[in-house]
């Protein structure tokens, strides 16, 4: 199975919240998957932020025609599950996963 990796683009697929909602059916660039705590540059805006401690899990920051939690315009924090890929891996790699 390929997997999601900051650069690539992906298909939002589903979401939790109102705002994630209407993020379904469009193309993002996937910028990097944060971590509970972690902190992390907005790729858009420049802020320097943290992911809350109390996150229940890890989220892909992505890019795009999106909209965040707080209405903000351009990036979005999506859970992994809610992402596929549209990129395709190189042709060795499909190789090794047909011959595995």
């Amino acid at each position: 199975m390929y997997q999601l990796k900051p650069g690539t683009t992906a298909l939002v697929t589903g979401a939790r919240t109102v705002a994630g909602r209407s993020n379904i059916g469009k193309t993002v660039e996937l910028f990097g998957l944060y971590h509970p705590g972690e902190p992390f540059i907005n790729p858009v805006n420049g802020v320097v932020t943290r992911m809350p401690h109390n996150s229940e899990r890890s989220l892909w920051l992505v890019t795009g025609d999106v909209v965040a939690f707080g209405g903000e315009q351009g990036f979005a924090f999506v859970r992994a599950e809610y992402l596929m890929p549209l990129d395709k891996p190189p042709l060795s790699q499909e190789r090794y996963a047909l011959s595995a």
